[in-house]
C-alpha cells in the first residue's frame, strides 16, 4: 500500500494532476509548476540543438539555428495550447512555402528588388488577412521576410531553400510538441480541474470566514474576518481568469477521455464536464461574494444579535457539513457513493435545521416587536433573509453538482458531443467569402510596415549600411499587435528582452567562443531561468525574447566564424532592434491605428448590453412568476422555456460576461501606454477604469441573484400552482407590496435607459480613427453640456428609486406587523396567521421575495455607483473641469 501511495504521488506530480489532494506542498505549488515548465523548455532546446548540430543536419544550411529557436517558441504552458499553436503555424506556413517555392522556381523576385518587393507585399497582405491569431501571423510573416531578404541578397541559393526553412520550422515545432507531451505534461484539462479544485476549496473557506464574520458580536471583528475573505476572493478571481482560455485549449485534447481515465475512482461522486464545472464555480463565486457583500453592509444591532444567537449552532453545523462534502471530492481517500449520500443527507438536514431555526428566530422577533411595540427596520429583515437565501442557493448548487448518471456510457457522451457540433450553426459560403473590413485594414497596415522594413533589406545601399538590415525587418514583423497599446506593450517587452539576451550572448561568446556544445552548455541555465519567468504574467513575452536572443546570436554567427565577432553581432542586434522598434512605434500610431481605448470602450458596451439583456430577462421571469394583465412592457419570451433552458441561457450569459471582464482587465493595462492626451482632456485614469470593471461585476452579480431568486420561486410554485393565488391574496392584505410589479417594471425601464445612455457615451467618445476606419463615419457628434445634464438626471432618478424602494419595503413590513397584531389581539396563535411557520415551501417563497426586495435595492445602488463613476470619467475625458498640475 505504501508503494502504491508513492507511485500515486509521483504520477500526480509528473502529470500535474490533483494538486490540491496531494499531501505534499511542493507538488501543489506554483513554484513547482514553473520549474516543470522551465524544464520542458530547456529539454526542448537541448533536443533540438543536438538534433541539428549532432547529426548530418548541421551541414545542410546556415540557418539551422532556427530549429532550437522554434523549440523554445513552440513550447506553450499547456499541451493543448502547444498543439493548437503548432497546428495554426503549420497550416499557415505550409501553403505559404509551396507558394514561395513556385515563385522562386519560375524566377519571380529572384535578385530583382522591385519584383521581390511587390510579391512580398502581396503575400504579406494575404498572410495578415488570413491569420487572425497574432502569434501565427508573426511566424508566417517571419518566414516570408527571411525568404525574400535572402533570395535578393544571396545568389546561388538552391531552389528548395523555402522547403529547407519549412523543414527547420517543422522540426522545431514537432520537437516542442513531443517534449510537451512526454516531459511533465500539463494538459489544459488537468489545469482546469486543478483550478476548479483550488477555487472550490477556497470558496468553501471564504464562505466559512464570511459566516464567522456574520456571527461576530461587533463590527470590528467582522471587518477583520472580511479582510481575510477579500484576500481569498482576489486569489480565487485571479485563478478563474484563465479558465475560459484553458477551455478553448482543451479543443485539442481528448478532455472527456482524460477525465474518465484519471477520475475513474471519483466518477461516482461527481462527473461534470469542464464547462459545467466552470459554470458551477462561477455561480458559487457570485453567491459567496453576495454573502460577503451582505455582511459588509450589515448593521450589528439588536436585531442582528438576536438573529445570530438563535442561528449560530445551525450555521456552524451547516458550514461543517458542507466543508465535509467539499473535502470528500478532493481528498486522496475515496469514499463509496453510499457514504457520500449519507453526507449529502446530513448537509440537507443541516439546511432544514437552519431553516427551522430561522423560522423560530423570525417568529420570536415578531413576538418581541409586537409585545414591545417596536419597529423592525426593513433593511435588517431583508438583508438577513437575503443571507439565508444565498446559503440555500449554495447548498443546492453543491447537491445538484454531485448528481451522477452511472448508466451513461462514454460512447453515448461522444454521440451527444457530435450531435451538439452538428446542431451548431455553420457559416455559409457567402459569409466565409464576405470581406471583413477590420481585418482588411489590419492587413493593409501590415503591408505598409513590412514595406518600410523591407527597404533596409532590399535596397543595396541601406542593406550595406545596416548589415543587411534583417533584424530591423524582423523586429517590425514581430512587434505587430491587434491594438496600438498591445503593440507598444510588445515593443517594450521585446526591447527589454533583447537587451538582457544580448548581454548574456556576449558573456557566452567570451566563455565558449565558437564551440557549439560549450555554447549550448552556457545557454542552458539562461534558458531555464527565463523559462521559469515566462509563466509569470509580468514577464511573458520579455522572458521569451530574452531566452531565444542568445540562441540567435551565438548559434546564428557560428557558421561565419571570425568574420562576425560575437560582441559586434550582439551590439548589431540591439541597434537594429532599436531602429526597428522606433520605426514600428511611428507606423503603429500613424497607419490605420486601432487604439486599445476604443476596443476597451467597445468591450464595455458589450458588458452593458449583457446587463441590459439580463434586466430584460429578469422582467420576463418575474412576469412568469406573477403575471400582470396590465403590463405593456415588451420582454423576451422566456416563459415558454423550461427551467433547464433558462438556466442554460443564464449560464451562457455569465460565461460571456466573465470573458469580456477578463479582456477589459488586460486592455486597461494596454491603454496606459497609449498617447490618450491626443483626444482626451486629461490622461487616462487607470484607477477609474479598474473601478469601473469591478462595478460592472457588482451590477451583473445582483442581476444574476435576482434571476436565481425568481427561478427558485418559480420552482417552488410549480409544485403547487395555488401558491400564486395565495400570494395574490396576501398582496391585497399587504403581505407584500401589491405594486411590486410596477416597481420592477419601473426599475427595469430606468436601468435600460441608463445602460443605453452609458453605451452611447462610450460610442461617442471613441477616437476619430476608430469612427473613420471601423464605423466608416466621417462626421463626429460632439458632446455638450446637455449630455451631462441628462446623465445627472438619470442618476437622480436612480437615487430617488433607491429611496422609494426603502420606504416601500418599510411600509410593507409595517403593514405585515399591523396585520399580525390584529390577528394576535383576536386571540389567534402566531403559528396560524404567520404563513411560513408550518409550510416550508411557502417559507422558501417568502425568503425569495424578501431576498428579491433586497437585491433590487442593491441593484439600484450598484447601478448608481457605476453611473456615478461613468459620469466622472465622462467629465475627465470631455471637459476642462479637471486640470492636473
Amino acid at each position: 500500500m505504501q508503494i502504491w501511495k508513492i507511485f500515486q504521488t509521483i504520477s500526480r506530480f509528473y502529470f500535474n494532476y490533483h494538486y490540491n489532494s496531494s499531501p505534499l506542498y511542493l507538488t501543489s505549488s506554483a513554484f513547482t509548476r514553473r520549474v516543470q515548465y522551465a524544464i520542458r523548455i530547456t529539454i526542448s532546446f537541448l533536443v533540438g540543438g543536438f538534433l541539428v548540430y549532432g547529426t548530418s543536419l548541421s551541414d545542410q544550411s546556415a540557418t539551422q539555428y532556427l530549429v532550437p529557436v522554434m523549440c523554445i517558441l513552440g513550447i506553450q504552458e499547456t499541451f493543448g495550447m502547444t498543439v493548437l499553436t503548432c497546428y495554426q503555424i503549420l497550416t499557415a506556413i505550409t501553403p505559404l512555402s509551396i507558394f514561395l517555392y513556385v515563385l522562386q522556381k519560375i524566377g519571380l523576385g529572384y535578385k530583382d528588388y522591385l519584383a521581390a518587393e511587390l510579391i512580398l507585399l502581396i503575400s504579406s497582405f494575404f498572410i495578415a488577412y488570413k491569420c487572425s491569431q497574432v502569434q501565427t501571423r508573426k511566424i508566417a510573416l517571419l518566414i516570408s521576410t527571411i525568404f525574400f531578404s535572402t533570395i535578393v541578397n544571396q545568389p546561388g541559393l538552391p531552389s528548395t531553400f523555402i522547403f529547407i526553412l519549412l523543414e527547420q520550422f517543422a522540426i522545431g515545432i514537432f520537437v516542442g510538441l513531443f517534449v510537451s507531451m512526454l516531459i511533465f505534461p500539463l494538459f489544459a484539462t488537468f489545469d482546469i480541474e486543478n483550478r476548479i479544485s483550488y477555487c472550490l476549496a477556497n470558496l468553501q473557506q471564504m464562505e466559512s470566514i464570511v459566516i464567522q464574520a456574520f456571527l461576530s458580536t461587533d463590527q470590528m471583528s467582522a471587518q477583520a474576518a472580511l479582510a481575510r475573505a477579500s484576500t481569498i476572493e482576489q486569489m480565487v478571481r485571479s485563478t478563474m481568469t484563465l479558465m475560459h482560455t484553458r477551455l478553448n485549449e482543451t479543443r485539442m485534447e481528448p478532455s472527456r477521455c482524460l477525465q474518465r481515465i484519471f477520475n475513474r475512482r471519483r466518477r461516482h461522486l461527481i462527473d461534470l464536464k469542464l464547462q459545467e464545472q466552470i459554470d458551477l464555480i462561477s455561480a458559487l463565486m457570485f453567491h459567496v461574494c453576495s454573502l460577503e457583500l451582505m455582511v459588509k453592509q450589515c448593521h450589528f444591532n439588536e436585531y442582528h444579535s438576536h438573529f445570530t444567537s438563535e442561528l449560530q449552532m445551525s450555521l456552524l453545523h451547516l458550514s461543517s457539513c458542507q466543508a465535509t462534502i467539499v473535502s470528500s471530492l478532493m481528498t486522496p481517500t475515496v469514499i463509496t457513493r453510499d457514504e457520500f449520500n449519507v453526507r449529502l443527507n446530513e448537509l440537507q438536514q443541516a439546511l432544514d435545521s437552519l431553516r427551522r431555526a430561522s423560522i423560530n428566530a423570525r417568529l420570536h422577533q415578531v413576538e418581541h416587536v409586537l409585545e414591545s411595540a417596536k419597529q423592525i427596520r426593513s433593511e435588517d429583515h431583508l438583508s438577513h433573509t437575503f443571507f439565508l437565501f444565498q446559503l440555500d442557493a449554495i447548498v443546492r448548487l453543491v447537491i445538484q453538482a454531485t448528481v451522477t448518471d452511472p448508466n451513461k456510457t462514454f460512447f453515448q457522451e461522444i454521440k451527444d458531443t457530435f450531435k451538439q457540433k452538428q446542431n451548431k450553426k455553420r457559416r455559409s459560403i457567402k459569409e466565409m467569402l464576405k470581406p471583413q473590413w477590420p481585418r482588411v485594414l489590419q492587413a493593409l497596415k501590415s503591408v505598409v510596415i513590412i514595406g518600410v522594413g523591407s527597404i533596409f533589406v532590399m535596397v543595396p545601399r541601406l542593406a550595406a549600411t545596416f548589415e543587411n538590415g534583417q533584424w530591423i525587418l524582423i523586429a517590425l514583423c514581430m512587434t505587430q499587435g491587434d491594438t496600438v497599446g498591445g503593440a507598444l506593450t510588445t515593443m517594450k517587452m521585446r526591447l527589454v528582452g533583447t537587451l538582457l539576451g544580448a548581454m548574456w550572448a556576449y558573456v557566452t561568446y567570451l566563455s565558449a567562443n565558437d564551440h557549439v556544445y560549450n555554447t549550448m552548455g552556457m545557454l542552458v541555465p539562461w534558458i531555464f531561468i527565463f523559462g521559469y519567468l515566462r509563466s509569470l504574467p509580468e514577464w511573458g513575452y520579455t522572458a521569451v525574447v530574452a531566452a531565444f536572443t542568445p540562441v540567435l546570436i551565438n548559434l546564428g554567427r557560428i557558421p561565419y566564424g571570425d568574420t562576425m565577432p560575437g560582441g559586434n553581432y550582439a551590439l548589431l542586434r540591439i541597434e537594429e532592434n532599436l531602429v526597428g522598434i522606433t520605426i514600428a512605434i511611428v507606423l503603429t500610431i500613424v497607419i490605420f491605428p486601432v487604439f486599445a481605448i476604443d476596443i476597451l470602450k467597445n468591450n464595455i458596451q458589450g458588458t452593458l448590453e449583457l446587463c441590459r439583456q439580463s434586466v430584460t430577462s429578469m422582467q420576463s421571469i418575474y412576469d412568469q412568476f406573477l403575471p400582470d394583465d396590465n403590463s405593456d412592457i415588451g420582454i423576451i419570451n422566456v416563459e415558454k422555456q423550461n427551467e433547464q433552458e433558462v438556466k442554460s441561457f443564464i449560464d451562457t450569459q455569465r460565461s460571456r460576461f466573465h470573458q469580456l471582464i477578463s479582456s477589459q482587465r488586460a486592455l486597461v493595462g494596454h491603454v496606459a501606454l497609449e498617447p490618450t492626451l491626443w483626444w482626451f482632456h486629461n490622461t487616462f485614469s487607470t484607477a477609474r477604469y479598474e473601478t469601473l470593471v469591478q462595478q460592472q461585476v457588482d451590477m451583473f452579480r445582483m442581476l444574476h441573484n435576482i434571476d436565481a431568486i425568481l427561478m427558485r420561486i418559480d420552482e417552488c410554485t410549480d409544485h403547487d400552482r395555488n401558491h400564486i393565488n395565495n400570494l395574490q391574496m396576501y398582496a391585497a392584505g399587504r403581505f407584500f407590496p401589491h405594486d411590486l410589479h410596477v416597481e420592477v417594471a419601473n426599475l427595469s425601464r430606468q436601468l435600460n435607459d441608463c445602460v443605453a445612455l452609458w453605451s452611447s457615451y462610450f460610442a461617442l467618445t471613441q477616437t476619430r480613427f476608430y469612427r473613420m476606419f471601423r464605423d466608416c463615419t466621417f462626421s463626429r457628434t460632439k458632446l455638450n453640456e446637455s449630455d451631462l445634464l441628462k446623465h445627472e438626471q438619470c442618476l437622480i432618478e436612480l437615487h430617488h428609486t433607491i429611496h422609494r424602494l426603502q420606504i416601500q419595503h418599510q411600509s410593507s413590513l409595517d403593514g405585515i406587523l399591523e396585520n399580525y397584531l390584529d390577528s394576535l389581539t383576536q386571540g389567534e396563535s402566531p403559528t396560524k396567521f404567520i404563513p411560513y411557520v408550518e409550510n416550508d415551501t411557502f417559507d422558501s417563497i417568502i425568503i425569495g421575495i424578501s431576498a428579491m426586495y433586497y437585491s433590487t435595492t442593491q441593484l439600484a445602488r450598484a447601478a448608481l455607483a457605476l453611473g456615478t463613476n461613468i459620469h466622472t470619467i465622462f467629465e475627465l475625458e470631455t471637459t476642462s473641469l479637471y486640470k492636473s498640475f
